[in-house]
C-alpha cells in the first residue's frame, strides 16, 4: 500500500489540548481498513502539520477528515512518497 505525506497549514487552533485530542480521535476512528494514519509532526514556528498516511489512494485519506477540517487546517501539499525505514539498516 502506498504512503502519502500531507502538509496542513493550521489556520484555526483548537481552544484546548482536549479539543485537539477529540478531533484526532474522530480522524483515527475513520482511519481503518484500507487507510492508516501513521505519524504526524507539528512545526509551531510555521504553523504546519506534517502527516504520514498509508492508503490505497488520496481519496480514502480525505474521507477520514471531519466536516470543517479543511477550513481549520487545509491541505497545502500532498504527495505519494517512498518510505525509507532506518530499521532496515540493522
Amino acid at each position: 500500500m502506498p504512503y502519502y505525506l500531507l502538509v496542513h497549514k493550521v489556520e484555526v487552533f483548537p481552544e484546548s489540548q482536549d479539543d485537539w485530542i477529540a478531533q484526532w480521535r474522530e480522524i483515527r476512528k475513520k482511519a481503518h481498513g484500507d487507510v492508516e494514519w501513521v505519524h504526524s509532526f507539528f512545526d509551531p514556528s510555521e504553523g504546519k502539520l506534517y502527516c504520514q498516511w498509508k492508503a490505497e489512494n488520496m481519496e480514502s485519506i480525505e474521507k477520514c477528515f471531519p466536516k470543517g477540517s479543511q477550513e481549520q487546517a487545509p491541505i497545502e501539499y500532498s504527495s505519494e512518497i517512498i518510505l525509507f525505514d532506518m530499521l532496515w539498516l540493522d
